[in-house]
This record gives structure tokens, sequence and C-alpha cells, in this order.
């Protein structure tokens, strides 16, 4: 039977594959690609913190993914996705660092105590989008004339999937390139067959790859695993509908708005014309409002 594979920017499904403990290789290869640290400080532990793995996910309407774990050197890393523009993702991932940064702080604790936080925010959207090249930035706490470290302790990645699959697409990056790019297409590869194809031949040269690949396909065939997915896929896509249904409206109003300006407009310009004693004909002409229009604004 031919699989129907998951989704992966979905959280049941990211969860089950990147958040579970049995599948730490397959999160330590995600982080190290993303994280790209040098190779004495390669991460080689990882202690899965989210405490939510096992919540209703059919109730649970939040469309975003929160990921917690905790690496080897003590570091937390904390990774979310997020579909849809709600214009609250830099607010928010600061907002979700800072609650990691200070989890299980107590006020007679050690401030060196306190560890390094990392964020990585994966969108299906542009939030940079004056930077059509960059899928991928980091952002951390340097004096702004010289550039120096205040301190390694805040490190925010943003991945924006879009500017990723475009550039795939156009040949101008590839897997063999960057193996975070690999990782990255794999959360598209659910709706691509040619990206699924590629993965395959780059997961005979990576171990972890190959392993993640054959859990995503295992885990597309569990039944009960599939119930759940396609009842959390199913909230997000409503969830999801809902923005772009809201979105649609706002504009709609925007742009009523904008032409109720311009009527205003033509209305003032055409109240001066006829108390400068110009003709219903000629203030119609350069008004741009009919006949009948400025007719009535005479009698107004």
């Amino acid at each position: 039977m031919e699989t129907k594979w998951m989704k992966l920017y979905v959280d049941f499904a990211f969860k089950k594959l990147f958040g579970s403990q049995e599948n730490e290789r397959i999160l330590m290869a995600f982080l190290n690609a993303m994280l790209k640290p040098a190779s004495e400080k390669r991460i080689t532990g990882v202690t899965i913190l989210d405490k939510e793995m096992g919540r209703e996910y059919v109730e649970d309407k939040n469309a975003i993914l929160d990921l917690h774990a905790r690496l080897d050197d003590g570091s937390k890393v904390n990774i979310e996705i997020q579909l849809a523009n709600e214009h609250n993702l830099q607010k928010r991932s600061l907002y979700y660092w800072g609650r990691t940064y200070m989890e299980g702080f107590q006020k007679s604790g050690n401030y060196a105590d306190l560890p390094r936080t990392i964020s990585i925010n994966i969108t299906g959207f542009l939030l940079f989008p004056n930077y059509p090249e960059r899928y991928h930035m980091a952002f951390d706490l340097r004096e702004r004339e010289t550039g120096f470290l205040w301190d390694d302790t805040l490190e925010l990645h943003l991945v924006e999937m879009p500017k990723l699959v475009r550039l795939w697409r156009e040949k101008r990056i590839g897997m063999g390139q960057d193996e975070l790019v690999e990782w990255l297409l794999l959360l598209e590869a659910g709706d691509d067959e040619n990206i699924r194809k590629e993965l395959e031949v780059r997961a005979m040269d990576n171990p972890a790859l190959q392993e993640a690949m054959e859990k995503w396909e295992d885990l597309s065939r569990d039944p009960e695993a599939i119930r759940e997915y396609e009842a959390r896929h199913k909230a997000l896509m409503d969830q999801l509908s809902a923005i772009k249904e809201n979105e649609r409206r706002q504009q709609q109003r925007y742009e009523k708005g904008k032409e109720e300006g311009r009527i205003e407009e033509k209305r003032v310009i055409a109240l001066k014309m006829l108390a400068d004693g110009m003709s219903i004909k000629q203030v119609a002409n350069y008004s741009g409002l009919s006949l009948e229009e400025v007719k009535k604004l005479m009698k107004n």
C-alpha cells in the first residue's frame, strides 16, 4: 500500500519524529546542522524537556510547535514552528526564550548557573522579505559598533521556509551543499515526491537522515498515529483558514476605507470649485464626480 506521508510541519508529527527520546540521534543531527558548532563542541547528547507529549492534540488549537530540549553541555533549546503570520513572532519568540531561560531558576540561585538558551523559529511565511537569499538567520547580543558579544546566553535562529523552497526549486541551493538544507526540506517532503526522492539518495550517506526517513515512514503507517495526526492536521488547517479569512476581511475594510477617502477628497475639491463659481459641468469634469453627485453637493 502506498504510504500517505505525514506532513512534518504539523506539530504532532514533528514531535513524534524529533521530540521522542528514542530518536535523540535524529534531533542531535538536526541541531548540529542548524547550530553548526565547532567540531570539538558538536552535540553528543540531548534530553527532551517537553512534558506535554501526551496531551490531547485534538483539543489543542495552538498551531505552534513548542519543543524543549537540554543539550549535553547544559544549554537549552526551544523549537517553534509557525505556519501562518499572526504578526507576533518576534515578541513571542523573545517571551518563550525568556521563559525557557528562567525555567527552574530560584531567587536564591546563582546567575552563573543560568543556561545558554537557543530559540529556533521555523516559519511558513516571510518575516524579512527584504533579504530574499537569507532563508536562515541567526541573532545574538553584540555591541553595535565593534560587534563583540555581550554574552553567548541568547541565540535566536529564524528559518523562512518559503525562501528555502524557492531557492531549491530554482536550483540555487542543493542538498549536498549544506546538511541543514536536507533536514529542512524533510519538512516539505510530505507534499513533494521529488524532494523525497532526492532525500532518499542523500540518506545513503547520512545515517541519521536515513533513520529519520524510516521512522517517518513507520509513523505515517501507524493507524493510531494517523488518527491523532489527521485530527491535529484538521485543527491546524482550520486555524490557518480562520487567519486567512480574517486577513481577507481586514484587506476589504482597508480597501473600502481607501475608496471612501478618495471619494471624500473629490467632494472637498468639488465644493471648493463650486465656491469659486465654476459650473456644475466643469466641477464634474475636473473633480471626477458625476453630475448627480455634484448637484447633491450643491443642495447640501
